[in-house]
């Protein structure tokens, strides 16, 4: 995305459906300070607020947005994240038909002076057009799953506010507990905000109170991880069933995918280039997992990928290489 392609989507997206904006409060992406978008909208006589690198906190309200946002995300995307695109526009229509606290009104209420509604209580009639029974209902079910994620994000903000008044929980044996991701290895390439922030439930197997530590059961997937199953009482999360009567059918069976376990073997598929630093000999290395590394000789030497590349390069070893890097 360029600073132009940005500004031709601001144009028809918000100014088509709403208006020119009078201010913009963004951060200080390369989009955002580019010439174009500077310009364009020093003509269109729009002000642009940037936030401060170590003072980023520029408008509560956009912040309390953008927070709840992402903890309706978390609760509703796969644990792949490839689906997140696809919940946005029904995330978007429940945001604007939430009342909000601050105004005792729904966005669509003070922007449009009416509700718009989708009707949660249609009845799906048969059709013979394939796939259209099965697209309402995906609708519909985004629609209940955003209502509910609304009102766990209320929940779960009211929660951090109050914890202030609580003393911590003291957890005993058996006890099941969610364990914190902060320090976990997690699949590349995943967003860190649309991460879940705590896993499990796992039982504790031991309890330490004198120094709030615990020895939490651990599944088979972490400890591929060489995880350490003791935990301090501010890793941990407690664990409150589900009411069925206020949510019913909302426990969770999906089990997230902690990324690549270290035994897993990495193949060499092949060597794209080499390069000289100095006497130092290192060679840029494609993997069958789709990753490129920079390997140093003693690594490569018995590597069937290096022969090849010998031959491309056509020398027969590999101090023979030329110090200009080369890819054949």
């Amino acid at each position: 995305m360029t600073g132009s392609k940005l500004a031709g989507l601001y144009i028809c997206k918000i100014v088509q459906l709403h208006r020119l904006a009078e201010t913009i409060i963004s951060n200080r992406d390369s989009k955002f300070t580019s010439k174009f978008w500077r310009e364009t909208h020093k003509m269109l006589g729009t002000k642009l607020f940037m936030s401060m690198l170590f003072h980023p906190q520029t408008d509560g309200t956009s912040e309390s947005a953008i927070r709840s946002v992402t903890q309706i995300l978390c609760t509703m995307v796969c644990p792949d994240q490839w689906d997140w695109s696809k919940k946005i526009p029904m995330v978007e229509f429940m945001l604007n038909s939430a009342i909000s606290s601050l105004s005792g009104f729904t966005p669509f209420k003070l922007n449009y002076r009416y509700m718009p509604s989708l009707n949660p209580g249609l009845a799906l009639e048969p059709s013979g057009v394939p796939g259209i029974k099965h697209f309402i209902a995906c609708t519909l079910q985004n629609l209940a799953d955003v209502y509910d994620a609304i009102i766990e994000s209320r929940v779960r903000q009211t929660n951090n506010m109050n914890r202030c008044c609580h003393k911590d929980n003291v957890f005993m044996v058996g006890d099941p507990v969610f364990v914190s991701t902060l320090d976990l290895l997690l699949p590349k390439g995943c967003a860190t905000k649309l991460l879940p922030k705590y896993v499990g439930p796992f039982k504790v197997l031991e309890a330490h109170l004198n120094t709030s530590t615990y020895k939490v059961e651990l599944p088979f997937q972490l400890k591929a991880q060489n995880l350490y199953d003791w935990f301090h009482r501010s890793k941990l999360h407690p664990y409150h069933t589900n009411d069925d009567a206020l949510f019913p059918h909302q426990e969770v069976h999906i089990f997230y995918d902690f990324g690549t376990p270290d035994d897993q073997e990495w193949l060499v598929d092949k060597i794209l280039t080499h390069k000289w630093d100095g006497s130092q000999l290192s060679f840029h290395v494609h993997w069958n997992q789709d990753d490129t590394t920079w390997e140093m000789l003693e690594t490569c030497k018995d590597l069937q990928a290096l022969d090849k590349y010998l031959q491309l390069i056509s020398v027969e070893q590999p101090s023979e290489l030329p110090h200009k890097n080369t890819s054949p």
